[in-house]
């Protein structure tokens, strides 16, 4: 009887597995899961962004050409395509363009897409369906959308042909070097705009009715309400659109080689598209490496300043 009651009380031990081994503790679940979540995400970093800057950090510093790719031999060249390209004459006007359109587009973009995705957050006539609409400008391919504007902006075009019949000076605007530039931008605004606008409205959505209702009852004005709970309640999602825009901007190459191929006289050259032009035309794939390096230095200024903005706004917040 002793005995009975004795093995009746005494717990059992957990059976092992078929392997030997007992299962995973909570813990160790956890752990395998976190574990399982992360690899494909280390892996699609690796050799989608880690390899990649990699390699072009190797060729902008070999003398890589077509031959490299049946021999693969690429001689190491140290600085020399970095000093081939700096002494170039279009290294500082691809510059100043770069930037030019990333600042004037990326702040259009901001200002009109936040205009119209708050007019497009009010209830009226065609609210509902105007801007699914505004999405086909965005869904169209750069390519086309290049095609499209060349044919308009031509010197024979209809912009010219509307603007000839309201009495306005006419232009062969992509032609012009004092037009050309900013016509380029503003292919690339209208292109990009339904994006933002769409994020944002979206955005715009999920700001607080409550403390909008009681700001106004508050005798708070519609700037005020504006400013102190629509743009913080949707600033998160502003900074990253503004982070995106900037790099995606940035590497513009397929707008200005279908509109302008970087003329008239290289007025409208890009980094991208003498990185395009070494890579794809001269085949001195050493330059076109250097010239991206130089691109990735600029984007790590954009990103350190959109940084140390945001720490000094939370900052200020705390």
């Amino acid at each position: 009887m002793t005995t009975s009651a004795t093995r009746a009380t005494t717990p059992r031990r957990p059976e092992p597995t078929r392997s030997g081994r007992r299962g995973l503790s909570l813990s160790g679940r956890t752990k395998a899961e976190l574990v399982g979540f992360l690899v494909p995400a280390i892996v699609f970093f690796a050799l989608c962004f880690v390899f990649p800057l990699g390699y072009g950090v190797y060729m902008s510093t070999t003398d890589f050409t077509t031959g490299t790719f049946f021999t693969g031999e690429a001689p190491f060249v140290g600085l020399d395509n970095f000093v081939h390209i700096f002494s170039s004459p279009l290294l500082g006007k691809a510059i100043v363009n770069t930037l030019l359109i990333t600042i004037v587009s990326v702040t259009v973009e901001l200002v009109v897409g936040f205009a119209l995705a708050l007019h497009f957050n009010r209830r009226f006539p065609g609210s509902r369906w105007l801007p699914m609409l505004l999405l086909i400008p965005w869904l169209l391919p750069a390519v086309v959308v290049g095609t499209i504007w060349k044919w308009l902006l031509s010197g024979d075009g209809a912009v010219n042909d509307v603007l000839h019949a309201i009495g306005l000076p006419t232009n062969a605007w992509l032609a012009d070097p004092a037009t050309a530039l900013w016509a380029v931008i503003a292919v690339s605004i209208w292109g990009a705009l339904p994006y933002w606008v769409t994020i944002l409205g979206a955005a715009l959505k999920q700001v607080p009715d409550d403390q909008l209702e009681a700001a106004q009852l508050d005798g708070a004005g519609a700037w005020k309400r504006l400013v102190y709970i629509v743009v913080p309640s949707v600033w998160p999602v502003i900074s990253v659109l503004v982070v995106m825009s900037i790099v995606y901007t940035l590497l513009i190459v397929d707008l200005v080689l279908v509109l302008t191929q970087g003329g008239p006289a290289d007025n409208t050259v890009t980094l991208g598209l003498l990185s395009y032009r070494s890579a794809f035309q001269l085949f001195e794939f050493g330059d076109a490496g250097a010239y991206g390096m130089v691109l990735l230095v600029i984007s790590l200024g954009f990103a350190g300043v959109y940084t140390w903005l945001s720490r000094r706004g939370e900052r200020r917040q705390s």
